[in-house]
Order: C-alpha cells, then structure tokens, then sequence
C-alpha cells in the first residue's frame, strides 16, 4: 500500500472494521491519514469521521469538518451529509446555517 491512496484507504477500512485481523483503529486512522493527504476523497471522508468521534486518537473536530469539506469538494455524498450536520450544529467551527 506504500504510496498508494486507494490501496492505503483499503486497508485503512479492513483495519477500522476488523477484517482479516483484530479491529485496530489507531492503524486505520494512520493509513486514512496517508492516503486523505494525497488527496483521496474516501480517506478523507472517513479519516474525519474518525477524528470528529475521537476514534484511534484524539478528536479533533475542526479538521474532521476540514478534511470533510475536502472530500464534499470533490463530491463524496457522505462527506456532504455529515459536513453540513456540521454545520448546522456547529461542530468543529462557526455555526453556518447557510452552509448547512
């Protein structure tokens, strides 16, 4: 999975879902990482989710709605659901009603 993003995203989501081994959030939240920093919508959307629950690490509201609005940009359907909730409940930044 080196360098690749589908393939780093892939994995990402066997780890966060216990396939093929025990469940290993922080792993999950670490190949997301890799692959949502090249750009990949999927990563994106899920590595905020992780980050918005504070699962595999810290939560960290205000990148989950960052790397949210990435993947919404690049029209991930999901990522545009949980982005606007964001919104609208002001999570992870102004409430923006508008946006929402």
């Amino acid at each position: 999975a080196q360098g690749n993003a589908h393939a780093q995203c892939f994995l990402g989501g066997m780890h966060d879902a216990g396939e093929g081994g025990p469940q290993d959030l922080v792993e999950a939240r670490r190949l997301y990482g890799l692959a949502a920093a090249q750009g990949h919508a999927r990563a994106q959307y899920r590595l905020g989710g992780m980050l918005a629950n504070g699962e595999g690490g810290p939560e960290d509201c205000a990148e989950a709605r960052r790397l949210l609005g990435l993947a919404a940009a690049q029209g991930d359907a999901d990522a545009q659901g949980t982005l606007g909730a964001m919104h609208d409940d002001g999570e992870g930044g102004p409430q923006d009603l508008v946006d929402a």
